[in-house]
């Protein structure tokens, strides 16, 4: 029995009916109603329970809002369980950002990729000691991939090199590098560098690669196809979980 049955049995009992309008069809239907506004009191309860924190119950009337909370991109092709999950993965971030810890919030928003971090190896060309003199080394060399030779996209959190530089204006046409307009005081035209690896293998240590494969990384012909929002949402929780300083080479591509 529901709380609207319940109510309307409780009133009948109290023989309310001939108090109030002495009409026994009026009164029933009097009784009925104000069950029905009890019961949907109390679905109204019931939907704000399950939306005061992020679960697979919550009511789908709540996922705008909660989308714009936790700043996740609302992909028009997934449904409202998919949006749920998503939300809820981000809802739960709480870690210290490291490579488990990153993977598991990458596949928990729905993206079966893995973390491989790009760790030093050490050459087993034989060595003597540990000891350089001019050019040569003797001991244990180091060894990195070379994330240039790794297929993917680039996607790293700080601005690469300077914004760019102040263009002469005069007029308000422009042509080429020179704009020819009135000049602007304080003012600068941003031209961002694209983000480009870097030759020197003490940097390489930086960058971890994201791969659907647990074992290994992907060749250029098996990267994780998405599509353009996906692609951008993942971009965005990879920049937001990772640590700055890190840059990553996501195994992906938009179709």
């Amino acid at each position: 029995m529901n709380i609207r049955q319940a109510v309307a049995r409780t009133i009948r009992r109290l023989n309310l009916q001939g108090l109030i309008m002495g009409i026994p069809i009026f009164g029933q239907a009097l009784y009925d109603a104000l069950s029905m506004e009890f019961d949907r009191v109390n679905d109204f309860r019931d939907t704000v329970k399950n939306s005061v924190v992020p679960n697979s119950n919550m009511d789908v009337s709540t996922l705008d809002d909660y989308e714009k909370k936790y700043g996740v991109d609302s992909i028009i092709s997934y449904s409202d369980p998919e949006r749920i999950d998503r939300i809820i993965e981000a809802a739960a971030r709480d870690g210290n950002g490291g490579p488990d810890w990153l993977q598991e919030q990458i596949q928990k928003a729905g993206f079966p990729l893995y973390v491989h971090i790009n760790t030093r190896t050490v050459s087993l060309v034989p060595q003597f000691g540990n000891f350089q003199f001019d050019q040569i080394t003797f001991g244990g060399s180091i060894n990195y991939i070379d994330p240039r030779t790794v297929d993917g996209i680039i996607v790293a959190s700080s601005p690469n090199g300077n914004i760019g530089p102040q263009y002469i204006n005069f007029g308000s046409l422009q042509f080429g590098a020179q704009q020819f307009g009135e000049l602007q005081p304080n003012t600068a035209n941003p031209r961002p560098k694209p983000f480009q690896l870097s030759s020197d293998p003490n940097t390489w240590g930086y960058v971890f690669f994201l791969s659907p494969f647990e074992d290994r990384l992907a060749g250029p012909s098996e990267l994780l196809q998405l599509s353009e929002e996906e692609l951008n949402y993942l971009k965005k929780i990879v920049r937001k979980l990772k640590h700055v300083r890190n840059w990553a080479i996501v195994q992906a591509e938009a179709v």
